[in-house]
């Protein structure tokens, strides 16, 4: 590790825009040897791409970098390498053919340690592990059956054997549980005292509080720099969102209903995943409440969608929707009986790639605009402005724009409305409010809400504790297809329902009343 003098990276007065979205406005940032840096912000404020400004994958259009007091100018990765920074993001960095010893061998070359050998990784790799506590057992893993959280692991003990300086770490708590993350900061901790640095980049303020300083970003604003021990979780949701931000709206009691969705014993594979995203899973939904499905950023919710909505064949057990048996039934019979869905990709699953806006809005009701082979166009553009109207301003895309010409989160509320708008009996959501604004998330959960409290049944599949928390009315936690407890979102924490995602459900049995680490 370096042991030269001044600190370890400075950021001055860093801009960039990021599309449409006001993105990097004024970022300056010390990041001191021996220190974790929190940088926190919500969706679009541009905490990606700063990690991948320090990787070397893009530059910013204004601004100085400083690497041990010298001027640096990072403009790809193999700089970035010798210069001794190490970056690791939400996905996996699998390459196929390779194996994990090669994976920890990748790059060397450029970095501070220099070449590394295969025989030296799997004599020291071990070591390694045990010095810092990075819960990986090397001489097991193979690549193609390691999880993303396996893979995050493997990146931080790769920056550790090629000795890298800074190391970034871009939105760690996305894929691990709040568990995962108190060990991740004890690694941290250990690998800094050493001599390196740790920047971790989030949007949590639980993550950002764990380090020595946070540095927060807002959208078009300049970036401020505070200490974490004067700060709260609740002082730095507030500076993220901001004050005039609009707040969802919050949920009503709604009498329950009929069951809407009833699944019994369902098994579902999932071809890209060796693990199955149900197996023998049993739960239901009703009129009139939300329901969450919580499982790792790993889960196969994307086989487990296309299940329910009737893209892919189940491979055992039975689906009903509003009392009737659906299990082999079609995605137009499934339509035609409420289900509605928005993905969690919503431009590859929910719109037709060569279908304007405006077209992709009226493919539910596409027989109401037809009559004697011809298409109704002015009724039908009449029907698309009055679903985006819908949005309060939110979606600002022309009717003829085409899939790949609008953001991502601009499509993802247009397909939204376009889903709810049909008054589903059943509305299933993937993600709801993952990358996206604070703004649109917002949009989004009040949808949800409303739904609801039309006496409609919503089922959600998300990866975060948080969001199940702030939407759920009911809250299921899956493992490895499995549902491993229900959950009251009233009577439960982000740390207890980690133990359930991460496996670790066993510690329950012991210690009286609380979950291993919950505070009294």
């Amino acid at each position: 590790m370096s042991e030269k003098n001044g600190p370890a990276l400075e950021m001055t007065h860093i801009r960039k825009r990021l599309g449409n979205a006001p993105g990097i406005a004024d970022f300056s940032l010390r990041l001191e040897k021996g220190k974790i840096h929190g940088v926190l912000g919500g969706s679009r404020t541009g905490k990606t791409t700063l990690a991948r400004m320090l990787g070397g994958e893009c530059a910013p259009e204004s601004g100085d970098i400083q690497i041990e007091s010298q001027d640096v100018d990072v403009r790809n990765p193999r700089i970035a390498a010798a210069w001794g920074i190490g970056c690791a993001g939400e996905e996996s960095p699998y390459v196929a053919g390779l194996s994990v010893i090669d994976h920890l061998v990748l790059g060397s070359e450029f970095a501070p340690s220099g070449k590394l050998s295969k025989r030296a990784v799997r004599r020291e790799g071990p070591e390694l592990c045990e010095r810092y506590g990075i819960p990986l057992d090397l001489p097991s893993l193979r690549a193609e059956e390691m999880t993303r959280t396996d893979w995050l692991w493997a990146e931080i003990l790769r920056m550790v054997m090629q000795e890298k300086d800074i190391l970034v770490l871009d939105e760690p708590d996305a894929i691990f549980t709040q568990q995962e993350m108190d060990q991740l900061v004890s690694v941290l901790r250990k690998i800094c005292e050493v001599g390196s640095a740790a920047l971790l980049l989030s949007r949590r303020p639980e993550t950002a509080l764990a380090c020595d300083q946070v540095t927060v970003l807002r959208p078009g604003a300049p970036a401020e720099t505070y200490l974490t021990s004067e700060a709260t979780p609740e002082d730095l949701a507030m500076l993220i969102r901001g004050e005039a931000e609009a707040l969802p709206m919050e949920k009503k009691e709604v009498s329950l209903g009929a069951i809407s969705l009833e699944v019994r014993r369902l098994t579902v594979h999932d071809r890209e995943s060796a693990a199955d995203p149900a197996h023998e899973m049993s739960f239901e939904v009703r009129a009139g409440e939300i329901v969450c499905l919580l499982g790792r950023p790993d889960h196969g919710w994307n086989a487990l969608t296309a299940a329910l909505l009737g893209t892919e064949e189940i491979a055992g057990g039975r689906i009903r929707l509003n009392g009737k048996d659906v299990s082999l039934a079609s995605v137009e019979e499934r339509i035609r009986a409420g289900v509605a869905c928005l993905p969690r990709d919503a431009r590859t699953w929910s719109a037709a790639g060569e279908c304007t806006l405006e077209e992709n809005l009226a493919l539910p009701r596409y027989r109401e605009f037809q009559e004697s082979g011809w298409v109704k166009r002015r009724k039908r553009r009449e029907a698309a402005g009055q679903i985006l109207e819908t949005g309060s301003g939110l979606v600002q895309v022309e009717l003829d724009s085409l899939p790949d010409e609008i953001e991502e989160e601009a499509l993802r509320l247009a397909v939204l409305l376009r889903e709810t708008e049909r008054k589903p009996a059943l509305l299933i959501v993937e993600e709801p409010t993952r990358h996206v604004s604070e703004q649109a998330a917002a949009r989004i959960c009040e949808s949800l809400f409303s739904v609801r409290a039309n006496h409609r049944a919503v089922l959600v599949l998300t990866s975060q504790p948080e969001e199940a928390l702030r939407l759920a009315d009911r809250i299921f936690v899956v493992h490895e297809g499995e549902i491993m407890g229900e959950f009251d979102p009233a009577y439960t924490s982000a740390r207890e329902l980690g133990w359930y995602m991460s496996g670790q459900w066993q510690q329950q049995r012991y210690g009286g009343s609380a979950v291993e680490g919950e505070d009294e």
